[in-house]
């Protein structure tokens, strides 16, 4: 029997002053993990993580996310198997590290555009976190929402 290998990932949102939402993708250096076409940023969880830890270790190496750039973080959920998915919105859209090796480039899309040429079996996760992150923003203009997002918070390994 295989062991379960469970992941984590998290896909960081930017709105423009002019309302337009963008996402933060990565294309790994080596095709053989996710292929050639944008992707979110994710990875496995190391034994002593949490999966809100392995998903911020991930984007920190794989998107250079820097965690003073990071406004809010969410859980959005569990989808391909184990994979546990966050969202979050950065401040500044330039605000980021140098990527770790793995990754061959980073790329922010809009939906419409992740939906033309982002990697296919990560479509459906992306447009459940564009409507969820559209949720948020809503409710937040209304100030109903901050039960459920929270401040990021300075991890250990940092």
């Amino acid at each position: 029997m295989r062991e379960r290998v469970y992941r984590a990932g998290v896909i960081p949102f930017y709105v423009h002053e002019d309302g337009k939402i963008e996402m933060n993708f990565m294309i790994p250096s080596d095709t053989r993990y996710g292929g050639s076409d944008p992707q979110f940023c994710k990875g496995k969880v190391e034994n002593s993580e949490t999966h809100e830890d392995a998903a911020i270790r991930e984007a920190i190496e794989e998107l250079g996310l820097r965690e003073n750039n990071v406004s809010w973080f969410s859980y959005l959920g569990q989808f391909l198997g184990y994979t546990h998915i966050y969202i979050c919105e950065v401040t500044d859209r330039e605000a980021f590290d140098e990527p770790h090796y793995e990754t061959e480039e980073t790329m922010w899309l809009t939906l419409e555009e992740f939906e033309n040429s982002g990697r296919e079996l990560h479509r459906p996760v992306i447009r459940e976190a564009h409507l969820e992150f559209e949720e948020i923003k809503r409710e937040e203009d209304i100030g109903i929402y901050e039960d459920e997002t929270y401040e990021y918070e300075k991890l250990s390994y940092l």
